[in-house]
């Protein structure tokens, strides 16, 4: 199975990165191909709206998500990692997910169909509610590329600047991971 995480957060050492390991790592074991991608690192413009994707595919804008395309069109398993910040996924995760309607085609059929997606959020708040209007703009979206979202984690009660993840999110990242091979 190749495995495309999209890594959202610009922290490359805090609670994000900590599920995000367990998760590859479980994956790795069972023989799957895992590619990060660290989204702060990347030159990502934000979509123009223009739709001159929508013949082809192929976004008019020249820089790093024409190889986060091909990397999405090369796996079979599209893992969205973020942070929740100010009740949103981070602004580094925004830029792909908006730029990904170039996989929409003029009659907006898609160009990923068949594909499955997991999300990773961590969040501040112990309230895993307030974190519900997020996986609903996932499903939303994984619904019309018609990508398969094959589960989530969310881990709460993490600290903002200290990795404080609770060993029962390391382990749901490692099972969900598991249950996918």
């Amino acid at each position: 199975m190749n495995t495309l995480i999209l890594f959202g957060s610009p922290r490359k050492e805090g609670n994000t990165i900590q599920l995000v390991n367990a998760f590859a790592q479980a994956l790795k074991e069972k023989g799957a191909n895992v590619r990060m991608l660290y989204l702060n690192d990347m030159n990502i413009r934000p979509c123009q709206g223009c739709g001159v994707c929508l013949p082809n595919g192929v976004c008019r804008i020249n820089d790093d998500m024409k190889d986060i395309r091909k990397y999405i069109l090369e796996s079979d398993l599209i893992v969205y990692a973020t942070p929740v910040y100010w009740f949103s996924i981070s602004g580094q995760l925004k830029l792909v997910i908006d730029r990904t309607f170039a996989f929409m085609d003029e009659n907006y059929n898609s160009r990923v169909a068949g594909k499955k997606a997991v999300t990773i959020m961590t969040c501040g708040t112990e309230n895993v509610k307030e974190c519900e209007h997020i996986i609903t703009m996932f499903k939303m979206i994984f619904d019309l590329q018609k990508i398969e979202y094959a589960g989530n984690i969310i881990a709460t009660g993490c600290n903002p600047g200290a990795v404080s993840i609770k060993n029962e999110f390391i382990e749901k990242s490692r099972e969900l991971a598991k249950s996918l091979i």
